[in-house]
């Protein structure tokens, strides 16, 4: 299954190639107060075990317009059994509609697996997208999700109150800046390179021809649990995608893990 977003604009055109977001004609169409949505953390911390391998889907619910908008990150993972399937077959453009008049745009977000052991997340309220269920998981700006489509190595925050456990003995998938920056993979995807799965990703250095200078892919073997906390670090994460569109997690200019891998 390719990565694929389904996006759908209610009052303005939006381009994953990181074109900026044009205002709508009708400033009431942007009226974040007209969102049918109950943003932030306002329900309980899940934890959810074997997701190594995990398929995984979610979406993006764009609201205002410029510099005021914001994408706001919703994840099957912590709201039970997702469907294969069942996130492509939502109607974007009638989801956007039916969140209100604030809502710019509906993205849904498929084919990637998830590369840590356990996920322990504080989550929002749940809402069902035409029959699929997804938990609010954060916030990001609308700038920085649509460069994470643009191109490969551009860092991006994302606000998520999340806890990533890699296992001990089991392998995790890094590069590593010449400055000491260490960026953990936490999903993987086919879309690029559909031979990628849970049981090769070792192979992925020799295929990253576009490395910024000094950088080096490595696999490394967990002798003690790794974790990724956002609450050291006040709920923000740094992220970034390679060149096969694969997902890292940074570390190493905060405390956010429990030490360097």
């Amino acid at each position: 299954m390719k990565t694929q977003w389904i996006v759908a604009m209610t009052t303005a055109a939006l381009m994953l190639g990181g074109a900026a977001l044009q205002p709508a004609k009708d400033s009431g169409a942007t009226d974040t107060r007209k969102v049918k949505l109950n943003i932030g953390p306002k329900g309980d911390r899940r934890h959810v075990t074997d997701t190594r391998g995990l398929a995984f889907g979610g979406a993006a619910v764009f609201v205002g317009t410029g510099r005021n908008e914001r994408a706001h990150v919703f994840t099957a993972t912590t709201a039970g059994t997702l469907v294969p399937g069942s996130i492509e077959k939502i109607d974007a453009k009638k989801q956007a509609a039916d969140l209100g008049t604030g809502v710019t745009g509906f993205m849904g977000n498929v084919g990637r697996f998830w590369t840590m052991d356990e996920i322990d997340m504080h989550v929002g309220e749940t809402v069902d997208f035409q029959g699929v269920k997804m938990c609010w998981a954060g916030d990001m700006t609308g700038e920085e999700i649509r460069s994470q489509f643009s191109g490969s190595y551009l860092p991006a925050k994302i606000l998520r109150s999340t806890n990533w456990i890699f296992k001990a003995g089991k392998p995790v998938y890094l590069l590593r800046e010449p400055g000491g920056i260490v960026w953990v993979m936490q999903e993987y995807t086919k879309a690029v390179d559909p031979t990628l799965t849970i049981d090769n990703l070792d192979q992925v250095g020799g295929k990253l021809k576009k490395l910024p200078e000094g950088w080096k892919f490595e696999t490394k073997v967990l002798t003690k649990d790794l974790s990724l906390d956002t609450r050291r670090t006040a709920t923000w994460a740094s992220i970034m995608r390679d060149e096969l569109g694969n997902t890292y997690q940074a570390t190493g200019f905060d405390d956010m893990a429990n030490y360097m891998p």
